[in-house]
């Protein structure tokens, strides 16, 4: 083989490109702390990692979403524990009530009605409560009009039956709303033990209408029934009260033993109930907003014939039915912040675990990198001084 000297220049200049491109390839690895650099220097840890990275993204998003929804459950339980402590002062207040008959006058009643009043309006303002965007967190998927509307008269849920939600897993959605319905709206059933029959103080008989039937879809919801019995005619006359305290026409009568009105089957006794004995039918409405404008107005107006103390047995049955479904609603956003805390803590776990197996795929070893270099550096300098020795070499030097 002959070697001519364009062979040894272009040998030699190749082989110190060669080392130069070595040298730059270590520096970028050592000034970048990064062992692949592009995914031809390792394809198979380039994949790898490209596949971690997205799983990592994906988990970070998670996180981001957990944090959501465990700020908008803080704001839920935070509403929710105000709305007890409304329900627990109220039914405090309505205790401070049964006394109206004795100690309290009809005075003291009145400036109870004006607190309860109060506190029915803050109630309200809660049930109507925004987040910082200005969703309304009680109104189901209706999130941008006001859930509650209405007042001392009646109150009625404007929203639906959605629950909001969002991704906090692979696998999991969870709910960051409540419908307003499940928390204000449907806190108890209409039936023969919810509704109570009261008689007056000054009654002579022994006797009482009693309940033996409820049509929940035929009751009048926040009505009260008084009845009086006529011994000459040996009827009941019926007498009944809206929410607002005030008579709905017409009166009616009812004729024993038995009768119904408005979806309620009376059993009505004649024997051992005096002439002008009289009586008082609480109906309640599953709305804790109604029940307690209705006790207001009750403690407002006394006109009652059972006196305070239907209107208080009524009012300490149904707070304590709301504050059950205040707890209910309670427990549910209890259990899904232990849920999101420990999501929290796994995805933090995960992504954790990305970062170290990256690290091992990508990342240089600074020891190894710092050996190359210096060596590599060393071939360089040897090729270069290999490089000018050869390319001194000429048979005209030899000449005289």
């Amino acid at each position: 083989m002959r070697i001519s000297s364009n062979m040894i220049y272009d040998r030699g200049v190749a082989s110190i490109q060669q080392q130069w491109s070595n040298i730059l390839q270590t520096s970028q690895q050592v000034a970048t702390g990064r062992r692949v650099l592009t995914p031809a220097d390792d394809p198979i840890a380039s994949a790898r990692a490209l596949e971690i990275g997205q799983t990592q993204a994906v988990n970070k998003q998670f996180s981001v979403n957990i944090g959501y929804a465990d700020d908008a459950m803080k704001l839920l339980e935070a509403r929710l524990d105000g709305a007890g402590e409304i329900l627990h002062y109220v039914r405090t207040r309505a205790v401070q009530a049964g006394n109206g008959d004795s100690t309290m006058k009809p005075e003291d009643l009145r400036a109870l009605a004006v607190d309860m009043k109060a506190q029915f309006e803050a109630m309200l303002a809660l049930a109507n409560s925004q987040d910082g965007m200005g969703e309304y967190i009680f109104g189901g998927y209706r999130s941008q009009a006001q859930p509650f509307n209405g007042n001392l008269s009646g109150v009625s849920y404007a929203g639906d039956q959605g629950e909001r939600s969002i991704q906090v897993s692979a696998s999991r959605y969870m709910p960051i709303s409540l419908p307003g319905s499940d928390v204000f709206d449907r806190t108890l059933t209409l039936d023969t033990d919810t509704i109570k029959i009261h008689g007056a103080i000054d009654n002579e008989g022994s006797a009482a209408p009693a309940l033996s039937a409820v049509d929940p879809a035929a009751v009048n919801q926040a009505s009260r029934y008084q009845l009086r019995f006529d011994e000459a005619t040996g009827e009941y006359s019926v007498t009944r009260l809206g929410q607002d305290g005030n008579e709905v026409p017409p009166a009616t009568t009812l004729t024993p033993p038995s009768a119904t009105i408005d979806g309620l089957t009376l059993s009505l006794p004649t024997a051992d109930v005096a002439d002008g004995d009289a009586f008082e039918i609480y109906v309640p409405s599953t709305s804790m907003l109604n029940n307690m404008a209705m006790f207001a107005v009750a403690l407002e107006k006394q006109n009652g014939v059972s006196g305070m103390t239907g209107a208080v047995a009524f009012a300490l049955e149904t707070f304590d039915a709301s504050q059950e479904s205040i707890l209910k609603a309670r427990a549910q956003i209890g259990s899904q912040l232990t849920e999101t805390e420990a999501l929290a803590n796994l995805g933090s776990d995960l992504n954790i675990q990305y970062a170290a197996t990256l690290s091992d795929l990508m990342d240089v070893d600074y020891v190894d990198a710092i050996s190359r270099l210096t060596q590599q550096q060393t071939y360089l300098q040897a090729a270069q001084m290999s490089f000018m020795r050869v390319s001194g070499l000429s048979l005209f030097n030899y000449l005289n």
